[in-house]
């Protein structure tokens, strides 16, 4: 006699990019095995193991790899949260040398957008280009190892057209020399301008306060990224 199928529960959540519904599951034991792995994995295996993993419970019905980074955090997370727990138990350090215990809700955590800040960005009266939000894998490199040259990279990676006021040129239209020569000309000024649309991309942040029970001191943290979530 064959043993009984279990049947895993279904969730729905809005993509914060999109703000559709996106269906979901928790992990499967077997799944749970392979996210423990993470504990020694370098980048690209953090990536790869993150992005199969959602995609799997998300029933590979989105193409994770192009989601915005935090789109694929604010998944995981969620995901993480009714397959593992709610919460997650995070260390504090202090400056005097304590190490304070917190406990972090998960289900709080939000995505902290500004609305003010655009995609399109004028370089001149005329001419402008359309920016895209980091991928995951982009987004986690860039955590592991930033420097100035990555960070240019990035953000050349991350144009996604170039207009003036009678043409549009996309991706399809011009080469990654090109468009290398092109972001190479700019000015410090119009490099800071899309410099501006990367400080203020959407990011999944937990802003934490926690007084020290040793020296009384107010500790403030905003932890960001995945790191503490992974088992």
């Amino acid at each position: 006699m064959a043993l009984p199928i279990l049947e895993t529960p279904s969730y729905e959540l809005i993509l914060p990019s999109t703000n559709k519904k996106v269906k979901y599951r928790p992990f499967l034991v077997k799944e749970y095995k392979i996210l423990l792995t993470t504990v020694e994995a370098d980048v690209n295996e953090i990536t790869r193991i993150v992005t199969e993993l959602v995609d799997n419970c998300t029933f590979n019905k989105l193409d994770i790899p192009k989601l915005a980074h935090f789109d694929v955090e604010y998944l995981f997370l969620n995901i993480r949260a009714k397959s593992i727990s709610e919460t997650a138990d995070i260390i504090i350090n202090c400056e005097c040398g304590t190490k304070i215990d917190y406990t972090l809700d998960i289900t709080n955590l939000k995505v902290e957008k500004n609305d003010k800040i655009t995609n399109k960005v004028m370089l001149t009266e005329d001419i402008g280009v359309v920016l895209r939000y980091p991928q995951f894998d982009e987004m986690l490199g860039i955590r592991d190892n930033a420097n100035s040259a990555r960070i240019v990279d990035l953000i050349t990676d991350c144009v996604d057209a170039v207009f003036t006021k009678d043409d549009y040129f996309d991706k399809t239209s011009y080469t990654n020399e090109e468009l290398n020569a092109f972001v190479s000309s700019f000015t410090k000024n119009q490099f800071d301008k899309l410099e501006e649309f990367f400080r203020n991309i959407p990011k999944i942040v937990q802003h934490i306060e926690k007084d020290c029970p040793s020296c009384n001191k107010k500790n403030i943290v905003d932890l960001e990224g995945l790191q503490n979530f992974f088992v």
